[in-house]
């Protein structure tokens, strides 16, 4: 009798985020369709801002080459390139998405940098202008984020922006996938703002992951950290984004009650949302957000 090979980790992912997903998620969606995560435009700048402050206070180098985990229709990726000049890769599940994403990176053009320079003794200055094309510094891979095709120690950053390849209850593949890619000394910045947070009720979590419209397993702020930690990655900081969840998950509840002409008290239509609105107001915090950084030793 043949033994049969257990599927790779994170396979499960095929068929949960398939081709159509994108549609599906931006109907009720608060923020922009290019920004399918909690806090949208707002959040992504906050990010960035967040990232050079800390690769100034861990030393981490100037940023050159960033990878955006589970990257979507690749509006992030193609803005942080034009904004900040990295080179960005994007990883994504769902290969039309990595087509919207090649699209959007043509599309948008070239970027114009102006670089002043001293000339000559008399306090002159000299300016220079580069045109970059914004396409030739991003690039998109359809593929698991539990097993990247990148190659290892080639990254300055790694970031993501809810990204649901870490709700896979194998999540630890994703986190040493990071640790592989990353260079010693890289930046490890995400957030998932839909996860129980921290401090739930450990009777309450069981509930959650056996409630069979919000069942899964392993899915915690705590599990999340036990992961980070275990793969080798070096933790930072950890906190949970509960204001940030409430504002968007109730934003798009509201989306659904004006559509439906429902009531406050009506349960809404999307089961998942209704009832991950009564888990967080019975356990009081939602998600995480994490920083780490791979050891350089």
């Amino acid at each position: 009798m043949s033994e049969v090979t257990p599927p790779e980790p994170g396979a499960s992912d095929y068929e949960i985020y398939k081709e159509g997903f994108h549609d599906r998620l931006s109907r009720y969606w608060p923020e922009p369709r290019e920004q399918l995560h909690a806090g949208g435009w707002q959040r992504t700048n906050q990010m960035l801002g967040d990232i050079r402050h800390l690769a100034a206070v861990h030393g981490c180098g100037q940023i050159k080459q960033a990878l955006d985990l589970c990257c979507g229709e690749g509006a992030t990726a193609v803005y942080v390139a034009a904004k900040e000049g990295w080179e960005v890769t994007g990883v994504e599940i769902v290969p039309t998405a990595t087509k919207v994403a090649r699209a959007r990176a043509s599309a948008y053009g070239s970027v114009v940098r102006v670089r002043i320079a001293p000339h000559g003794t008399d306090g002159a200055v000299q300016l220079g202008l580069s045109y970059t094309a914004v396409e030739d510094l991003v690039r998109f891979a359809a593929a698991s984020i539990h097993y990247m095709p990148l190659p290892s120690n080639s990254y300055d950053l790694v970031y993501g922006q809810d990204p649901d390849g870490l709700a896979n209850e194998h999540r630890i593949h994703a986190f040493k996938e990071v640790l592989r890619v990353l260079r010693p000394g890289g930046l490890f910045y995400f957030w998932h703002h839909w996860i129980p947070g921290p401090g739930w009720p450990a009777a309450l979590l069981d509930e959650y992951g056996a409630d069979p419209v919000t069942g899964s397993p392993r899915l915690s702020y705590e599990q999340y950290v036990e992961d980070l930690q275990a793969s080798g990655l070096q933790l930072v900081s950890a906190t949970d984004c509960t204001a940030l969840a409430a504002r968007h998950m109730g934003a798009m509840a509201g989306r659904m009650r004006a559509e439906a002409g429902l009531g406050p008290a009506d349960p809404l239509p999307d089961k998942w949302l209704d009832r991950s609105l009564q888990f967080a107001e019975r356990g009081g915090t939602m998600g995480i957000a994490a920083v780490a950084i791979k050891p350089r030793q």
